[in-house]
Order: structure tokens, then C-alpha cells, then sequence
């Protein structure tokens, strides 16, 4: 397959994924604000949070899904003009936007890991998140992804050194003159004027920013989810004062997130590597069929469905959901003597047997 058709089958992959992603999310934000056990407490406005986000991720992507390439020592993120319906200033504009809603979900990603282990870590809870301190965790995503957009707005703007260095590449891997196309590039190692190459102090200085902010969500991830697990491992079996219900739902946000990890860690960080990484060594990936675009279209639209489908309350949402839409009625249980749950002397049924008899 050329290039040009890739682009075009990402193309309807963006769209495809964005209809798909404003449908999952819309759907969890429901289920977030109507279906949330009671016992989730305050994580589930973070949910709510980062569910909104990724609904509005959809709509950029929607009006903009930029293609991304890299050639030599550059990397460009551009949005085809031939067939866009605003000008070259708002397109340029979307594709500073759609970077900066990437910089916004790797920060919002790593506080989701902070705030459970603080759900699970009283010592760390009091001195790090309670109160106001809370709401870092909704300040920092928007101050990541501002700080990202502007990094592309002041740094990474088309300038003539980048056009004609991207000219050649883009007419044989796109069929597309660069002027037609609104973009933001890093470009490490241009030439002078005797043909030597030069280390560029805007992109360096960018990308460093940049590998901050990436860095710094990937350490949250690793650092707050292994915590995660040696104190659910550990702890959580042996401590009598919790309730089964409460280690259980600890449990499920615990899977989700480990789910939810490998997600971005497969679509976003390791793309996100390789465009950076390579273009500063000045080594060529030569893909034939540049994935990252797809990778990162993909990614908003699957995010919601662990959460959905791991966490019991919004599993059983799902399929109450599903049967009204469908005007199905729930099946009669029939109770026979020998099914009903165990008594007591005085002939009241046991209560853990009816929690286990009704949600079975």
C-alpha cells in the first residue's frame, strides 16, 4: 500500500474512532454519574474528569486528525488543507490543539495512579491530596496540555527552513505540496550555509519540555502502580476492619488501571517515543506505513471500555442499558424451596447469603 492510501485509511480510522470514542465516553460519563457504587467516593469526579476530556478529544478529532511523519532529523504533524473546511490559521491552530490534548492525557493518566494509591495510602492521602491539594490532580493535566500546545505554537511553527526541508518528502510520500498543508515540525539538525549540520536550540529546547512531561506521567505510572499492587497484595487480604465489598471494588479500579496502562503505553508512549527519539539521532525510521496517527486515533475511543467492563457496577449499567434499549423485560426467577438462601432460628434469611443470592 502507498503512503497516500495509509493516510487515507487513517483518515477513516480517525473518524470511525472519534464517532466511536464520543459514543464509549458519553456512555461511561453516564454511568459514572448514575452508576457509581457509593463506596467510590470522590474518584469518581476524576473519572467524570477524564472521561470529559476524552469526549472532547474526539470532537478534535473529528475536525482535525493531523497525520504525523518523520524524515531525517524532523518530525512533522500536518493537517491536509486541499479538502479542510477552515483556513490555514484554524488549521494550524487544531493541530496545536490536538497535540496539546496528547500532553494533557499523558498528565491526567498518571493521576489517576496518585489518587488510588492515595485512596489506599491514609499517610500519603492527609499529606499530599486531602483537601484542596486535591485539586492538583485536576490543575496539572491542564497546565500539561497548555504547556505542550505552546511548546508547538512558539517552537515548533512553520518557518522556511522547515518548509523546504520537508518540501521533497511530502511530495513523494503524500502526493502533497507542503503549502497545502498547515503543520508543526521539529527539525534537530538542519544545515548552515556550508551544508553542515547544527544542533537547533528551539526544537532541543522543546523536546526537552516535552520528554518532562512524558517522563514525568510514565515515573507516576510505574512508581504509583507498583505501590498499587504491593499494598493490595500485602495489606488489603490480612486487614479484617475492611469490608469484602470495599477490597473488592479496590480490586477492580486496581485491574482497570493495570489494563488501562498498557493502552496508552502500546498507542501513545511508545509512539510518541519513536517520533522524538529517532529524528534527534538523526536516524531515518523509514516506515513504509506510518502507524502513530492510527495509533493515537485509537486510543480515546477503546480507553473507556476497561472501566466499563471490569468494574461491576458499570458492567451490570451496561446490560440494564442494553435491555431497556432493546424493551426487554428482566427474566422471572422462580424460587423454589430447595434455591432459597439459608435461615436463621428465627427464620430470616442470613445476609452474607443474600448478598451472594441476589448478585448471582
Amino acid at each position: 500500500m502507498p503512503t497516500v492510501g495509509w493516510v487515507r485509511l487513517e483518515e477513516i480510522t480517525q473518524m470511525t474512532c472519534g464517532i466511536i470514542s464520543v459514543h464509549t465516553n458519553a456512555l461511561l460519563m453516564y454511568l459514572i454519574i448514575a452508576k457509581s457504587p457509593p463506596k467510590l467516593g470522590s474518584y469518581k469526579w476524576l473519572m467524570l474528569y477524564t472521561s470529559s476530556f476524552e469526549f472532547f478529544y474526539a470532537f478534535v478529532n473529528l475536525f482535525a486528525g493531523p497525520s504525523v511523519h518523520t524524515y531525517g532529523s524532523a518530525f512533522i504533524v500536518f493537517q491536509d488543507m486541499r479538502n479542510f473546511l477552515f483556513s490555514h490559521q484554524v488549521a494550524q491552530f487544531l493541530v496545536c490543539l490536538y497535540c496539546s490534548c496528547f500532553g494533557f492525557s499523558m498528565a491526567v493518566f498518571g493521576g489517576h495512579f496518585i489518587y488510588r494509591y492515595g485512596a489506599i495510602d491514609t499517610v500519603f492521602r492527609e499529606k499530599y491530596l486531602a483537601g484542596a491539594k486535591q485539586v492538583l490532580l485536576y490543575v496539572f493535566p491542564f497546565f500539561y496540555g497548555i504547556l505542550w500546545g505552546i511548546i508547538c505554537w512558539v517552537y515548533y511553527g512553520e518557518t522556511s527552513e522547515r518548509t523546504e526541508y520537508l518540501r521533497d518528502t511530502m511530495l513523494e510520500n503524500y502526493r502533497l505540496n507542503i503549502s497545502d498543508c498547515a503543520y508543526i515540525s521539529a527539525h534537530f539538525w538542519p544545515f548552515d550555509e556550508h551544508r553542515n549540520i547544527y544542533p537547533d536550540s528551539d526544537s532541543f529546547l522543546g523536546i526537552a519540555i516535552m520528554w518532562g512531561i512524558l517522563g514525568s506521567s510514565a515515573i507516576s505510572v510505574i512508581y504509583f502502580g507498583l505501590a498499587c499492587y504491593r499494598w493490595l497484595t500485602k495489606k488489603l487480604g490480612g486487614m479484617e476492619s475492611v469490608s469484602e465489598s470495599m477490597k473488592s471494588l479496590q480490586k477492580q479500579l486496581f485491574n482497570a488501571l493495570l489494563i488501562q496502562s498498557a493502552i496508552p503505553l502500546f498507542l501513545m508512549y511508545l509512539p510518541a517515543g519513536m517520533v522524538f527519539i529517532f529524528p534527534m539521532l538523526n536516524t531515518e525510521i523509514n516506515l513504509k506505513y506510518p502507524f502513530i496517527g492510527l495509533t493515537i486515533a485509537v486510543y480515546p475511543a477503546i480507553d473507556p471500555l476497561p472501566t466499563m467492563i471490569i468494574i461491576r457496577s458499570y458492567r451490570r449499567g451496561c446490560w440494564e442499558l442494553f435491555r431497556a434499549i432493546t424493551c426487554r423485560k428482566n427474566p422471572r426467577i422462580d424460587i423454589h424451596h430447595s434455591n432459597l438462601p439459608s435461615t436463621t432460628a428465627a427464620g430470616t434469611p442470613k445476609a452474607d447469603n443474600i448478598s451472594s443470592y441476589l448478585t448471582n
